[in-house]
């Protein structure tokens, strides 16, 4: 039996946001709400979910922004030219510019590939990003390049400062743009979450029938490798399911929901659907930096990607300006591709209208720290409602626990990923929250 959810959505209603409110201090809240009775607050509320549904969405073309600049910093299918060094990445900060000078022959280049993109998607988005702004391309690369990069080093130091409270550190990116980009490290990280509740007797085998996953993200050009080589693609839907199968958990006829508000995305998974339907299977590109000093855990992890779900495909050979890399491709089956439906849903201020059985797991990795304390609490009443009671919120960000939201963090996983220079240990904390 196959559970789908209709494409119907509700907004939160103010019922369900009272206890928020009650909860949390005043100066938490929406500055609008602070100086209102509870009566007004009702009064206001829909109109307030309208538009800050609005200004969400937004911040998903200010993502794409931030997308296209990773893109001209660390892409390598436009141009001939090196990746830049740490050091001169670090002068987009300290030294904008003596920066310019490396700067300014990767912009030309992407401008001259823009205007013949051919066949090349990311090529093509950024086209699309660009002709929105209008005036001169090349210096609103060069001015977006520099201020991107002052905001990354702000939030870094945010994020170190022993003095930034919990709530900062847990919202550090509430006021950043939506971005999509994604990679297989934080899979591997629920990978590893997902075998210590089994082994802790927390999920059973066979018994995950339903899972979401909140901001499925799509490959596009992260910052840590910026690998562009090969067209974008979507990674942890088929991640989960590979993970779930290989482990037992999952149910013959498991299915996936992806929640996501980039159009872009949604139409990504549906067009693959819709080759799977034609028996097209899809294609998944997982490289990897032989210059990062991957931990071993990581390194199996990526070496048996895929082995339950697809099989292994033509492997690419990276362009010489990319370095280092060793690349592996699965070809996922198309009843795999199939089994994953796209949803547009901002989990902040919407659940989906449901038919058939709550989920068994809701997925929300690098999402809720780009909400504030109240949004977040919002968001998990909304997850708490679609989940099944016994079920999990698997996430690595940290969300406030309230006393009307019947999610409990029961437990965690954590995860190394690398090693790098002056640095140290990478990775990440998945955090088990259970439906009470």
């Amino acid at each position: 039996m196959t559970f789908v959810f209709a494409q119907a959505r509700n907004s939160i209603p103010y019922f369900d946001a009272k206890p928020v409110f009650d909860a949390l201090r005043s100066d938490l809240l929406p500055v609008v709400f602070r100086d209102k009775s509870p009566a007004q607050r009702e009064s206001m509320w829909p109109a307030w979910v309208a538009q800050r549904d609005a200004d969400i969405r937004a911040r998903v073309a200010a993502g794409d922004e931030d997308s296209v600049i990773n893109l001209l910093l660390y892409g390598t299918s436009f141009t001939r030219r090196p990746r830049p060094t740490e050091r001169q990445i670090a002068d987009l900060v300290e030294r904008p510019a003596a920066a310019v000078v490396w700067l300014r022959p990767r912009i030309d280049d992407l401008v001259a590939g823009i205007a013949m993109p051919g066949g090349n998607e990311r090529l093509q988005f950024a086209r699309d990003v660009l002709r929105d702004k209008g005036g001169d391309a090349k210096q609103y690369l060069e001015r977006r390049a520099i201020e991107m990069s002052a905001t990354g080093a702000l939030r870094t130091r945010a994020l170190l400062d022993a003095a930034a409270t919990t709530a900062d550190k847990a919202t550090v990116f509430r006021e950043r743009g939506l971005s999509s980009d994604t990679s297989i490290f934080i899979d591997y990280a629920l990978d590893a979450t997902l075998e210590a509740l089994k082994s802790a007797q927390q999920l059973a085998a066979g018994t995950v029938r339903r899972v979401a996953i909140v901001g499925p993200g799509l490959d596009f050009s992260d910052k840590l490798d910026g690998y562009d080589f090969y067209p974008p693609q979507t990674i942890q839907p088929f991640a989960v399911i590979d993970s779930l199968q290989r482990l037992g958990l999952a149910a013959s006829d498991v299915q996936v929901t992806a929640f996501d508000l980039s159009s872009r995305v949604v139409a990504h998974l549906d067009a693959a659907r819709m080759r799977a339907r034609a028996g097209e299977r899809y294609r998944v590109v997982l490289p990897r930096n032989l210059d990062q000093r991957w931990s071993t855990a990581l390194v199996r992890y990526w070496q048996r990607f895929g082995d339950r779900i697809g099989a292994k495909g033509p492997v690419l050979t990276p362009p010489p300006n990319a370095g280092r890399a060793e690349v592996r491709t699965i070809l996922v089956r198309p009843d795999v591709a199939l089994s994953v439906t796209p949803r547009d849903l901002n989990i902040v201020l919407q659940r989906p209208e449901p038919v058939g059985q709550p989920f068994d797991l809701v997925i929300a990795t690098n999402i809720l720290l780009y909400y504030d304390v109240f949004e977040q609490s919002l968001a998990g009443i909304n997850i708490a409602k679609m989940l099944r009671p016994g079920g999990f919120l698997l996430t690595n960000d940290r969300i406030f626990e309230l006393p009307t939201t019947p999610l409990t963090g029961t437990g965690f996983t954590d995860v190394t990923y690398l090693t790098l220079p002056g640095i140290g240990d990478t990775g990440a904390r998945i955090i088990w929250y259970q439906h009470q």
